[in-house]
């Protein structure tokens, strides 16, 4: 029996929450650093991000435009940024340019000062700035050749450009990349034009994405090659693999089978894959995930999507249809609906793998991935049994509490009690048929 809208019901429910613990926007013009939250000022409604990207620098410089309404005047703004050098900064709204100064905070926020009162209302805020390679997962040399690739999730996206980065915030994005002539570029949604600069550029224009929180925004650049992966799904989406360049035929397996895994998800959920394309990137290598949902570019690390026929292993196919899985079935469950704020990511990611594990014993009941289900919440129970042992849905009111949500109790727990969940109904309405 499915209960995708059952479960997608109770999703959108605790997601769309109101936030807590916000500063008023009378307290906007108030100097103090933020804490973990910027404070309820700006709601951001539209970006365009222009980014500068030749991964064999060290570093890369943007321009991002970012349309917002004022809740209310005020000659201080605060945003996200880490890592960043602000250039310029000015605000126009109501015909007027405000200049301001940028103040960089240690970590994490920008205060930007005005010299006089920007009124309430809409308004447009653009900074120029240029950022630095430093985090070793968005730069890496393969074969010789340089790459640069994202992972946002959850609080890097600030270290890539100013932006208001909560996940409660979800809007359309304008994104263009400026790179060398013979590199791929590469975005959440398919590319719309493409313009050769004359000086050995070009500038690679996407069309505009669905409302997209920022930890969901995606790029890529480098010598990539491009597996067609052709189409799947009710919509007919385009599939592509994008890998370090010779290395196309190894994503052989993840061509095989994943729109099987497509289909069968758009099945159980009773609708269509909800964005443009689905690209799949292959990352060298990886140190704190495994794969990232973004929504139209999946990534994911080289081991988990590619093999030479050689190491075509059953743990590697095993691995890979569950990863792909679970990150496919988040293209539903976090980005079609996504949660407000970092203590409902036990949301994203218990879905997600509950999910995973109907696709997979569907494409492989030889498997019995039941089995390893079993073992996987037998984990989790341990992991619950500790005196340290933290909740399911459990505050996040700093770094260190986003850095420990995402660990058994939010996946493997998680899944468990939807599992548990599932079988009650299952029982319930199977019972209630016979009376």
């Amino acid at each position: 029996m499915r209960f995708s809208a059952f479960f997608a019901l109770i999703f959108s429910l605790v997601a769309a929450s109101p936030a807590t613990g916000q500063e008023s926007a009378g307290q906007s013009a108030l100097p103090q650093i933020p804490k973990m939250r910027l404070p309820d000022q700006a709601m951001p409604l539209r970006y365009a991000l222009e980014l500068t990207l030749v991964p064999g620098e060290e570093g890369f410089s943007g321009v991002v435009d970012i349309d917002l309404r004022l809740k209310a005047g005020t000659r201080l703004l605060w945003i996200n940024g880490s890592g960043l050098a602000i250039d310029a900064a000015s605000v126009v709204a109501g015909g007027v340019t405000y200049a301001a100064q940028a103040r960089p905070e240690p970590e994490d926020f920008v205060a930007l000062a005005f010299g006089r009162e920007i009124p309430a209302g809409p308004a447009t805020l653009r900074i120029r700035f240029k950022g630095s390679y430093a985090v070793k997962e968005i730069r890496q040399i393969e074969a010789g050749e340089w790459y640069a690739f994202t992972q946002f999730e959850a609080i890097n996206a600030r270290r890539a450009f100013p932006c208001f980065d909560e996940p409660r915030w979800k809007t359309p994005w304008r994104i263009a990349l400026k790179v060398k002539r013979e590199h791929v570029a590469v975005g959440n949604t398919p590319v719309l034009s493409e313009h050769d600069l004359g000086d050995g550029f070009k500038l690679v224009r996407f069309a505009e994405t669905k409302p997209l929180p920022t930890y969901l925004v995606a790029v890529g650049a480098g010598p990539f090659d491009v597996l067609d992966g052709g189409k799947a799904g009710k919509n007919g989406t385009a599939l592509r693999y994008l890998v370090p360049r010779g290395r196309a035929q190894d994503a052989r397996y993840a061509r095989e089978i994943t729109p099987g895994i497509l289909a069968r998800l758009e099945n159980y959920f009773g609708s269509p894959y909800p964005f443009e394309k689905l690209d799949s990137l292959a990352i060298p290598a990886t140190v704190s995930f495994g794969a990232m949902e973004n929504p139209g570019l999946v990534t994911y690390a080289g081991n988990i999507l590619l093999a030479r026929p050689a190491d075509e292993t059953i743990r590697f196919k095993q691995r890979y249809a569950s990863l792909a899985s679970h990150e496919l079935a988040h293209q539903w469950f976090g980005n079609l609906v996504t949660m407000a704020w970092w203590d409902d990511l036990w949301l994203n990611e218990s879905f997600a793998t509950w999910m995973a594990g109907k696709i997979v014993d569907e494409l492989y009941p030889e498997w019995q991935w039941r089995v390893r289900r079993v073992a996987e919440r037998a984990r989790a129970m341990d992991a619950d049994a500790l005196a340290s042992a933290r909740r399911i849905r459990q505050p996040v009111e700093s770094r260190n509490d986003l850095s420990n949500a995402f660990n058994s109790i939010a996946y493997e727990k998680g899944a468990s009690v939807l599992a548990m969940f599932e079988s009650w109904i299952t029982v319930l309405i199977s019972t209630l048929q016979f009376l």
